[in-house]
């Protein structure tokens, strides 16, 4: 069974811009350098009494969701040798609690609906709307929301878009700042947070840290970042994305549509199992989410390495996939593989980084992001030779 029969579009669509904020740093190379060092930004904080990674920035009449994405879109098109504006560059911003927690405070807090544009800042589609005014884009806009897979959804539709001419380049971001009470409160209510920290693929495993962050791309087609003799981090080869149609929370136990996933991104990639040198696994530190992607790696990767990177970041939700996305990518550029971050004991029989690792010879690697209502999105990305 498979959820596509066209023939494989032959577009080559590349990354040639990256743009990131985490908890660990402020910025694309500096995230990635604390990352390589095996640093958390993971702290309990005292208030909430739960470990969570936030972000320390000067608040301002933006939402916070808002100003980590603006920050991220501005250092990826700096990146991609890009200026503003950008009147045929597509957007597709995804988020999962977008600017939930401006509107928390709002209930908590209702004069502040007095002031000039609050409502309108709160509001979803606000997200969306602010990057498309900042690149004055007349090209198509999107905002993709699912769940926990929601930035790899964001960059196949990304692709698309360039693929069916609707645009000559794209910026695919993703962006959250959910701890927040009704966040928190969710999230307790089914046992998935941590209580002392992350232990991802771990014996020790007791749940996920909340995390703020966001992380964007510039795709454009191989042609274009040739004509304008761009630097590029990778190709985007292929994505599978799936649904489990089986519970709310929970994962399939037998993982059929999961492997779909990875078979359909495997044969739209044109790459084979073997190839793939580096997984960034979805990695939350939960039971079923653990065992779940090591019995799909025991399965089609036995000697693909692996990492988990929310050990650092905490769970991003909607951005977690586009932040390891471009971790998968920085890989690619600098043929090193990322340390699982807060890995303990090891649970699993899979090749799990514990430590920086050269890899001189990694071509391929995948992005797994699974998220709740059964989303499953798989994305692979290759070295440009």
């Amino acid at each position: 069974m498979r959820f596509w029969d066209r023939e494989v579009n032959q577009t080559a669509i590349v990354v040639t811009g990256i743009g990131m904020v985490t908890a660990i740093a402020s910025d694309r190379d500096n995230t990635w350098q604390q990352l390589l060092k095996g640093k958390s930004g993971i702290k309990v904080d005292p208030r909430l009494n739960i470990p969570v990674a936030h972000i320390d920035i000067v608040e301002s009449w933006q939402s916070r969701a808002q100003c980590f994405l603006e920050k991220v879109v501005l250092e990826a098109i700096a990146n991609a040798d890009l200026e503003l504006p950008l009147p045929n560059c597509a957007a597709v911003i995804g988020s999962s609690r977008s600017n939930q927690r401006e509107l928390e405070l709002l209930l908590d807090h209702p004069d502040r609906g007095l002031i000039q544009d609050y409502w309108w800042h709160c509001q979803s589609a606000n997200l969306s709307a602010q990057i498309a005014h900042l690149l004055q884009t007349q090209s198509p806009v999107l905002a993709p929301m699912a769940a926990c897979a929601t930035g790899n959804w964001a960059i196949a539709q990304a692709c698309e878009l360039i693929r069916s001419g609707q645009c000559d380049l794209a910026i695919a971001a993703a962006t959250d700042a959910a701890i927040t009470p009704l966040t928190i409160a969710g999230f307790q209510k089914i046992g998935v947070l941590a209580k002392t920290g992350v232990y991802p693929l771990s014996q020790e495993r007791e749940g996920f840290a909340l995390g703020e962050g966001s992380a964007a791309l510039v795709l454009e087609s191989l042609e274009s970042a040739r004509r304008r003799n761009c630097h590029i981090y990778g190709r985007v080869l292929g994505w599978g994305i799936t649904n489990d149609a089986y519970h709310a929370t929970s994962p399939d136990p037998n993982n059929r549509m999961a492997a779909i996933a990875i078979e359909d991104c495997l044969e739209r990639s044109q790459i084979a199992a073997a190839d793939i040198g580096y997984i960034n696994v979805h990695g939350t530190a939960t039971q079923l989410n653990d065992i779940r992607e090591a019995q799909l790696i025991q399965q089609f990767f036995p000697n693909s390495a692996v990492s988990a990177t929310k050990g650092a970041t905490g769970h991003t939700l909607g951005a977690a996939g586009m932040i390891e996305a471009a971790f998968c990518l920085l890989a690619l550029r600098d043929r090193l593989l990322p340390p699982c971050v807060g890995m303990q004991t090891p649970a699993f029989d899979i090749r799990t980084i514990l430590a920086a690792e050269p890899a001189p010879e990694l071509k391929y690697t995948l992005n797994f992001s699974f998220g709740f209502g059964g989303q499953n999105a798989i994305v692979a990305f290759g070295q440009e030779l």
